[in-house]
């Protein structure tokens, strides 16, 4: 077990140093713009590109949000929700099967304390509605909901069919908002930016998802 441990540290390394590189390489910055300079040019194989880019953002170490912000730069609303949803789709994808390699108590090591409820939660009959409206979320931590679904009974398609939905409300959320960039005009900026606000904001009305996303932000434990 502890080899196991030790190859896997020295693997996930290997490929964080890869993507790392990788990332210098091609100009990939923490700001939208240089997902639309990295795709630019690039013709039929550009939307391609961006999927992987939004595929392996985590390696990539670069934020959801600066990564469709700049599809809706780069594709507009439409095309970039599309190939956003379908690069959060399959990294989504990629996390549940891992998830579910590992098993429930791999990753029930890892989540903290005050959070493990979630486990409950996304193994419940709502579990593929809370994986989908979670996903969807603008400010969630989405990597987290493949990993819960995948420790739980959730069968695959199920899984997909709620991953794709929320992936499809992230994207368009952040690639609407990235393409009003693009337009610059003050009514549209306006409107997307308060779309924007209010999907993050209304959620905080309701006591379940404040007191969830006040735990999960949380640096520590109460004392």
């Amino acid at each position: 077990m502890q080899r196991r441990r030790i190859s896997l540290a020295v693997g996930v390394g290997l490929v964080l140093t890869i993507f790392f590189a990788l990332r210098r390489a091609i100009g990939l910055e923490f700001e939208a713009e240089s997902i639309r300079a990295v795709v630019d040019g690039l013709g039929v194989w550009a939307p391609l590109v961006f999927v992987g880019i939004v595929a392996f953002r985590i390696p990539l170490m670069i934020p959801s949000a600066f990564v469709l912000i700049g599809g809706g730069l780069a594709f507009g609303a439409v095309e970039g929700t599309l190939y956003g949803a379908t690069g959060l789709l399959l990294s989504a994808l990629a996390f549940f099967l891992s998830s579910r390699w590992a098993g429930r108590d791999a990753v029930e090591a890892r989540v903290p304390t005050r959070l493990r409820y979630l486990l409950d939660v996304a193994g419940s009959r709502v579990g593929a509605l809370f994986i989908a409206l979670g996903t969807a979320y603008p400010l969630s931590i989405i990597t987290a909901f493949p990993l819960l679904a995948g420790v739980t009974g959730m069968a695959l398609p199920v899984f997909v069919a709620s991953a794709a939905t929320g992936s499809l409300g992230r994207a368009a959320l952040y690639t609407y908002f990235g393409s009003s960039l693009v337009e610059a005009e003050p009514g549209g900026l306006l409107l997307a930016g308060a779309i924007l606000l209010a999907a993050m904001l209304v959620p905080l009305a309701f006591p379940a998802p404040r007191a969830w996303l006040l735990q999960t932000f949380e640096r520590r434990e109460p004392s």
